[in-house]
């Protein structure tokens, strides 16, 4: 059981990356997502829309980074839980 949750903490990140970048192609699902953010700012862009729409693209991009590292620094706390080998003395 605890390998298993090792291997779910460390598939969530790649989940989140890969739903946030077929939200950027165009491949949406109808949730409102931080990929469909990215999406919409990228076709406001697109359209001629201004350049300075920092608030568009900043906090999704740097909430997803965030949710991604948090899910992997818990797999590294549960790979030393399971793992004896890298528990200290």
């Amino acid at each position: 059981m605890p390998y298993a949750m090792a291997t779910l903490v460390f598939s969530v990140p790649n989940a989140i990356l890969t739903e946030a970048g077929l939200s950027v192609l165009g491949i949406q699902h109808g949730l409102p997502t931080w990929g469909s953010i990215l999406a919409d700012a990228r076709a406001y862009i697109g359209s001629g829309g201004s350049y300075g729409i920092w608030w568009w693209i900043l906090p999704p991009g740097i909430l997803i980074g965030i949710t991604s590292l948090a899910f992997v620094l818990l797999g590294l706390a549960l790979e030393t839980v399971v793992e004896p080998r890298l528990k200290r003395r």
